[in-house]
């Protein structure tokens, strides 16, 4: 039991200072790089494609997450505690949710700044995006509390709820595609520690079963950043930089939420 449970914790561990180091990463070449924000300033003025599209049910979506998805997420989180008696992950989950808000937060009003790098558009700094990071943490504690045997599905769900939040935000010229980006990953981060956290008083071999929703998501993400990559050589081109920034939102969400089924199919 010694053994599973520290190959776990190191997968854990491995993960977070990936995740850490991208969106360092992401901070650092969307924020304070010509080319970075360029792409970024490219992408958000293709979106006002999305305006013309997609805005005005996304725009509603937006409006009702604050209450819809959280209190969505809180019945169903008190639900499945209730049943399994695992009061201690819900604290866990509610826990790392807030602080992840909290940092959200911080991080964008007083511990990042924008340079000045002659990209004619929008200045401020929006990174990460409070939107984005809501909807991801929201859908982690409906991951977290879930059982080993339904967290592949919940985990698909919040990826789709995730993906949709944050493309509605760069199609409503609310954030770049880099805030979203980031609040997932930030948000991913968290769900490292949580599941650090919670592998110390609990942890469960249950017989691993074929996580066919893990797989269609990685089949969904490969050629999302396939199609990302090669709009990067012709961002330029604001509709065409805001598809495959949508598409890159998509796909980095597909790719987290298979990897966190990886994760944590024995936790818990």
């Amino acid at each position: 039991m010694r053994r599973p449970k520290l190959r776990r914790a190191a997968i854990l561990v491995v993960s977070a200072v990936v995740l850490a180091g991208a969106f360092v990463a992401v901070t650092l070449f969307f924020v304070t790089t010509h080319w970075g924000q360029s792409i970024d300033q490219s992408a958000f003025n293709g979106a006002k494609l999305g305006q013309r599209t997609v805005a005005p049910p996304t725009l509603f979506l937006l409006d009702a997450l604050p209450i819809v998805g959280i209190a969505s997420a809180a019945i169903f989180a008190i639900i499945v505690t209730v049943t399994r008696r695992n009061w201690s992950v819900l604290i866990v989950a509610l826990s790392t949710a807030l602080v992840a808000n909290l940092l959200t937060q911080v991080l964008k009003n007083f511990l990042i700044s924008r340079p000045d790098l002659g990209v004619h558009g929008f200045a401020d700094n929006s990174l990460p995006s409070g939107h984005t990071t809501l909807a991801a943490s929201a859908a982690l504690v409906v991951f977290l509390v879930a059982s080993p045997r339904r967290r592949p599905l919940m985990g698909t769900l919040g990826a789709v709820f995730t993906a949709a939040v944050g493309v509605s935000t760069l199609a409503n010229q609310w954030h770049r595609p880099s805030d979203v980006i980031a609040s997932m990953l930030l948000v991913a981060f968290f769900g490292c520690i949580a599941g650090l956290v919670l592998l110390g008083p609990r942890f469960s071999t249950n017989d691993l079963r074929t996580d066919r929703w893990s797989r269609a998501l990685l089949l969904l993400t490969l050629p999302c950043a396939g199609f990302a990559i090669a709009t990067v050589f012709i961002a330029g081109l604001s509709p065409i930089a805001y598809l495959g920034a949508a598409t890159s939102i998509i796909g980095c969400a597909f790719l987290l939420a298979a990897a966190a089924n990886h994760a944590f199919r024995t936790v818990l």
